[in-house]
């Protein structure tokens, strides 16, 4: 609350200034309007009557018209203070207008009319020039100041995001400093350990393998732009993953992790291996977060999860199907935005997000299928090259 109060005053200033010279600008204008409104509509009435007062006066030498036509100049308008013939009227007299009798371009006399400054005053703040200025002017100062608001605002908070990425990073780069001391335990253990089968030492291996690739990823992440240099991104993350090896090592540590679900593979394409736009530690946590949602869905008896991987135009295609629960259509669109789970009662809703996210970076799009009862389908679209949007009927 401070701080948006202080944004406030810091934006109200500059603006203020503005508003109340348009203010000024307007009275001023509104002003000199109602004075010619008063002059025109004097010098209009006396025209009507001209000809009657100048024969009154000029052949009747009678001034009683003049003087009634005079005495009744302020029901024609509120301003009109004083009216004299010929001599200037007495006292300070800022706005006046000398109006002359003529009868057919002879003189027959003069009248000076003065008009009051604080009646055409208060006349111009309640004109319509006057208000219509001064709506216009609320209006601007309103949106002016709201856009100011909402960029100081936006200012604030992109420092507020950038204190919170370095804070973010800092915690990262430690992170990934305390996993390196547990991670060469383990590294010695699958080293040493000759009682193990070959098979349980594989699964051992490719797991230090993976917590190997978080810690690099965390490490680069908590890197300020400045210290993260070409060679150094290469040397500590790999761009460019073979999918067809890092389903397969993948599906061996899920198959050994739950053995009461039939994990199957599908390779519809010729080739051995396929390489994708994509580091290898975000495809295996793509990989991981899509299969761990698959397994909490999964059924307790009879569960199966297949993997399907094909070619579509210009994109690589990869399923993931379960036989789980299944989920609403109406939850569907809202599953891959971030906080968003279904059915998980200690769900952070970031797998699916982060999921979409990692394949949009690269032209790429996660899509989901469901029917209630029936299963999943996630679909992963990769395309073949870099930034190529991927459209998926």
């Amino acid at each position: 609350m401070d701080s948006i109060l202080k944004l406030i005053k810091r934006g109200s200033w500059p603006l203020l200034s503005v508003f109340l010279t348009a203010v000024l600008a307007i009275s001023a204008l509104s002003f000199i309007f109602e004075v010619r409104r008063a002059q025109g509509a004097v010098a209009q009435y006396f025209s009507i009557w001209e000809e009657d007062i100048a024969k009154s006066l000029l052949v009747k030498q009678d001034s009683s018209l003049l003087e009634k036509i005079l005495g009744q100049l302020r029901e024609v308008h509120s301003s009109v203070s004083q009216v004299s013939v010929k001599a200037k009227p007495a006292g300070l007299c800022a706005f006046e207008n000398d109006i002359p009798i003529t009868l057919f371009s002879l003189p027959a006399g003069e009248v000076r009319v003065c008009y009051s400054t604080t009646d055409l005053a208060l006349k111009s703040l309640s004109s319509p020039i006057f208000m219509v200025g001064l709506l216009m002017g609320v209006l601007f100062a309103f949106y002016s100041f709201r856009r100011e608001f909402m960029n100081r605002l936006h200012e604030q908070h992109l420092q507020a995001e950038l204190a919170r990425n370095r804070e973010i990073s800092e915690i990262s780069r430690q992170v990934a400093h305390d996993i390196r001391g547990p991670l060469m335990a383990l590294t010695t253990l699958t080293n040493l350990s000759h009682e193990m089968s070959h098979e349980k030492k594989e699964l051992l291996g490719l797991a230090v393998g993976r917590i190997r690739g978080i810690a690099d990823d965390l490490l680069v992440r908590g890197k300020t732009p400045s210290e993260v240099t070409a060679p150094v991104m290469k040397s500590e993350m790999s761009f460019g993953a073979d999918i067809v090896q890092v389903a397969e090592k993948i599906l061996k540590e899920y198959r050994f992790s739950y053995p009461g679900i039939t994990f199957t593979w599908h390779q519809h394409i010729k080739d051995s291996s396929l390489v994708l736009p994509m580091e290898e530690v975000k495809l295996q946590r793509v990989l991981s977060n899509i299969l761990n949602n698959a397994v909490e869905a999964s059924p307790e008896s009879e569960a199966s999860i297949s993997l399907s991987l094909l070619e579509r135009d210009q994109n690589w295609i990869l399923q993931v199907m379960d036989n789980g629960c299944g989920i609403p259509e109406e939850v569907l669109p809202e599953l891959m935005a971030e906080g968003m789970s279904f059915g998980k009662e200690n769900g952070n809703g970031l797998g699916l997000f982060d999921a979409r996210k990692a394949l949009t970076a690269i032209g790429g799009d996660l899509q989901l299928r469901s029917r209630v009862g029936v299963g999943t389908q996630v679909i992963l679209v990769f395309p073949k090259s870099p930034n190529l949007t991927a459209k998926i009927s």
